[in-house]
């Protein structure tokens, strides 16, 4: 079992909630991560803008690669289809006044230890990071308190 943070804009957030979370699409760039990625894995969800996680969900498949529009690319190509797609369940999905902040995180985690500490913020960038064991199991026990 592995961990992503997926990096997602407040409206891709509600897109997925209106779809129940029953998927999750990468952009084409991410071929590589996508094929990392197995059932059992959680997505942990982080709101650009807000600075905060805001839900999980696991992994239960890969779905075929699909060109439907669902989520939208606030960068730099508009047409981004993130055909990479996940069947995915919802864990949790926390009310908005109890997103957890990621700067507290930012000592903890493994992951942001790539970067000088007043800098942590760089490891958000991008869509999609895979995260070691560790710092899955910090975020899920944020999450379950």
């Amino acid at each position: 079992m592995s961990g992503w943070l997926i990096i997602s804009s407040r409206q891709n957030l509600n897109i997925s909630a209106s779809i129940a979370f029953r998927q999750q699409g990468l952009k084409k760039r991410h071929r590589k991560k996508a094929q990392l990625i197995a059932p059992g894995d959680f997505f942990f969800f982080y709101i650009t803008g807000e600075q905060k996680l805001a839900a999980i969900s696991r992994v239960e498949s890969s779905l075929p690669e699909n060109n439907d529009k669902i989520w939208v690319n606030l960068g730099k190509d508009p047409d981004e289809c993130y055909p990479w797609r996940f069947k995915t369940s919802l864990l949790i999905l926390l009310p908005e006044n109890s997103w957890i902040p990621m700067e507290h995180f930012s000592k903890q985690l493994l992951h942001f230890k790539k970067w000088p500490a007043k800098n942590w913020s760089l490891g958000l960038q991008g869509q999609i990071h895979a995260l070691r064991d560790e710092d899955t199991a910090i975020l899920s026990h944020a999450f379950n308190r």
